[in-house]
């Protein structure tokens, strides 16, 4: 079932020649509405499944459709057997796709069916196509016209006696009949969109059908031509259902994720900044079994109906094979949709894609505004959502190609292509802003109208014209316009300057107006009104004033003067001037702070050098003991590792009556300590203060004295001794002072081996420690 309904969604991708736009009450763009029929075969030669299918597929097409004004009708056809038959069932009437005719069209085409021998089971295309144009004849001339015709055969009357009483002719006969409503469907405009499903397809037959009926596309898109779909089964869902919907509103689909999901997974869209309507379709394969949460661009819970976040939302077909979100100005981006599979229910393969449409206005700016006939302008054209964003961005202006249409009197209507290169008459390539030249007939008079054309994939445009009179001399008054700043904060004024000269012999008043601007700006311009004297020329200062609660971005528009007796536009521009939000006080002293953050830095980085140098400098761990008799060595005693400011010691008495050092930091006991010029201080168990200077010996008790050998590493011991000096200070030593080291050295030299012949006579109890 969810296959053929798949299948029959395909049609839609290029199907429906929507009008440029629409507007909705409050004069917003809005994706433009379509009237269609869409047919489905009831013949005798379809299985249970295969009307389950059509029924599916015929509630999608309803459900998914984006405007509410369009109207959708369902009819079912078989053929006509035997008198008292009919060969259509009109199971739902022309219905507008509001919210309470969704729900209509869901209960009704449950009245699709497959028919029986009785009702009349056969393949009458003629028929079923004519009831169709008959639905659509009241619809209004600018709405598009479809209809979609699903069959899993071919045109079959041989048992119909409305064709005729030979049954080897009323197949031939039908297909005269059937041409002739072809001719109707063009000449009634109204396109035919077949899709075929089996074995038993005559894809000749539905091909003349798509190219027999009206040819209008969308946007004048190759890819929105009508064609004959035909598939076999399965194979084709995946790609069917990724762009299920994207020909419905001249529309593109942007992929995205397909996994298999046992308990749950994050899926992602993307919707890009060019789209204002979109879709995100989910296409589960056990509706029943699960629950889907939408998520936009920046991490923020959708509702599944109502508005949020400049948004709209609705959400239909969450009980169906297809479940769509259907989001009116979405917020650009990667989207996120969480799927969970409920307890109980099986691992399936669900998939998620975006389908979206850019609904555009397209402003036009030409000049000189009033040109002659002959004469050469300069069109500019500029593209804009609903919300006001002009599209600025390469990749969003990739595919979409502007025109403007020269219309008027006393001459041929000439379209002339924009480019946005850098080139020529454009100012600046890839801002957004399509320009050319464009010479005015010399055999045009009175009125003429420029008007931009925009063509792209998943663009509609709203065709406003720029219409002018042409003058028959040079304009008296004539104006340019400058703004000057770009940027501003919500409560501040943008600057810039009106230059007006009139060279005509009495004053002119002239009005200055916004046209275009977004409604969230909050922004007025001045002055309004202008005033130029007769022979004078003017500088007038221009503003344009946001309030304090203007929205944040982009705010475009065209600047006009006009002269208010005769209502001719003097000049134009094109301004964009960005809402920015007010700088915090990091922003305005980012200079300063980054200054002053830098030197707390380093003196945090200078302080933390010298802590650690002093808390090294106070470390005992590389401190031996040595405890002597006279000039005998009795014991050593290394500092524990990591020993830290100070260690304990005591005494005991060892074989022999000698005594030796112990660990002991039990309290009560002596205490090591550095002193700040590299000897010792040992604070007794009695609380004497003993201090042994380096390289030298301090009496003890009983005989006995206390020396100590320094492991520390000699440049950190340099450092950590007030006397210890580098190489430079000893450069500028003087020549006395360093003979006087030098016998130093030596005699350091001496000690340092004497003590080195002592290490090696050490005695066993030197392992103690």
């Amino acid at each position: 079932m969810r296959v053929i309904c798949a299948l029959l969604l395909a049609l839609l991708p290029s199907a429906i020649p929507v009008p440029a736009h629409a507007t909705d009450d409050q004069g917003a763009l809005r994706p433009g509405p379509v009237d269609f029929v869409v047919l489905v075969d009831e013949s005798g030669s379809l299985s249970k499944a295969d009307v389950a299918a059509e029924r599916a597929a015929a509630a999608v097409l309803a459900l998914g459709e984006v405007s509410e004004k369009s109207r959708v009708a369902v009819v079912g056809f078989g053929s006509v057997t035997r008198s008292g038959q009919a060969p259509v069932d009109t199971v739902c009437p022309l219905t507008r796709v509001d919210a309470a005719g969704r729900e209509r069209l869901s209960a009704c085409v449950s009245g699709l069916h497959r028919r029986t021998d009785a009702e009349g089971n056969g393949t009458d295309f003629p028929a079923a196509l004519a009831q169709a144009l008959s639905l659509l004849s009241g619809s209004e001339d600018s709405t598009p016209k479809i209809v979609f015709l699903l069959t899993d055969g071919q045109l079959d009357v041989s048992d119909s006696p409305a064709y005729g009483d030979d049954p080897d002719a009323r197949n031939a006969n039908a297909r005269k009949a059937l041409k002739k409503r072809i001719e109707q469907a063009r000449a009634d405009e109204v396109q035919i969109w077949p899709l075929g499903f089996g074995s038993a397809i005559d894809k000749q037959q539905l091909d003349a059908l798509a190219a027999g009926g009206y040819q209008s596309r969308c946007a004048d898109l190759p890819s929105a031509r009508p064609t004959a779909r035909v598939t076999a089964g399965s194979a084709d869902v995946a790609e069917v259902l990724l762009t299920a919907f994207a020909g419905a509103r001249c529309a593109r689909t942007t992929p995205g994720d397909t996994a298999s999901v046992s308990s749950s997974a994050d899926l992602e869209v993307t919707i890009p900044p060019v789209a204002t309507d979109g879709t995100i379709d989910v296409i589960k394969e056990n509706p029943d079994g699960v629950a889907v949460t939408y998520y936009d661009p920046r991490g923020r819970k959708v509702p599944l109906n109502g508005r949020a976040h400049g948004s709209e939302f609705e959400l239909v077909g969450q009980s169906g094979p297809v479940e769509a979100l259907r989001i009116r100005n979405p917020y650009p981006g990667t989207w996120r949709v969480h799927v969970q599979v409920l307890d109980g229910a099986s691992a399936q393969r669900i998939t998620a894609t975006a389908i979206w449409q850019g609904v555009l206005r397209s402003y036009i700016l030409v000049s000189p505004p009033v040109p002659t006939a002959g004469q050469q302008v300069t069109a500019h054209v500029t593209l804009q959502t609903r919300q006001g964003v002009v599209l600025t961005e390469r990749a969003q202006l990739a595919g979409i190609r502007v025109s403007v249409k020269l219309t008027g009197t006393g001459f041929p209507a000439r379209t002339v292509r924009l480019t946005d290169d850098g080139e020529g008459p454009d100012p600046q390539a890839h801002d957004g802003e399509f320009s050319a030249r464009i010479t005015v007939p010399r055999t045009a008079t009175g009125a003429v109208s420029f008007t931009g054309l925009m063509l792209g994939e998943g663009i509609a445009g709203d065709l406003s014209p720029y219409s002018t009179r042409l003058a028959t001399s040079a304009p008296l008054v004539t104006g340019a316009i400058v703004l000057e700043d770009r940027e501003v904060h919500p409560g501040d004024t943008a600057h810039g300057s009106v230059e007006l000269r009139n060279d005509d012999d009495s004053e002119h008043r002239l009005s200055l107006t916004l046209d275009d601007g977004s409604s969230g700006s909050a922004l007025t311009v001045g002055p309004q009104r202008m005033t130029v004297a007769a022979g004078k020329a003017v500088r007038l200062p221009l503003r344009l004033d946001f309030g304090q609660d203007a929205a944040l971005g982009a705010v475009s528009g065209r600047l006009t003067v006009r002269d208010e007796t005769s209502g001719q536009v003097l000049t134009q521009t094109f301004v964009t001037v960005r809402v920015v939000p007010v700088p915090g006080f990091l922003d305005r002293y980012d200079r300063q702070v980054g200054a002053a953050a830098a030197l707390l830095l380093a003196l945090a980085v200078l302080l933390g050098l010298r802590w650690q140098d002093r808390r090294r400098a106070r470390e005992t761990s590389d401190i031996q003991l040595i405890l002597y008799r006279g000039d005998m060595e009795l014991s050593r005693l290394r500092a524990p590792a990591h020993a830290g400011p100070e260690f304990g010691f005591s005494l005991r008495a060892a074989t022999g009556g000698n005594q030796r050092l112990l660990l002991d930091d039990s309290p009560g006991r002596h205490r090591v300590r550095r002193t700040a010029d590299g000897g010792l201080v040992v604070r007794l168990a009695g609380g004497e203060r003993l201090v042994v200077p380096r390289n030298q010996r301090s009496a003890l008790t009983d005989g006995l004295s206390l020396g100590f050998a320094d492991h520390r590493p000699a440049a950190r011991s340099a450092r950590s001794s007030p006397t210890g000096r580098g190489a430079r200070g000893a450069e500028r030593t003087a020549p006395k002072e360093r003979s006087e080291g030098r016998s130093r050295q030596i005699r350091g030299k001496r000690e340092s081996a004497a003590q080195n012949t002592t290490l090696k006579t050490r005695r066993p109890y030197d392992d103690d420690f």
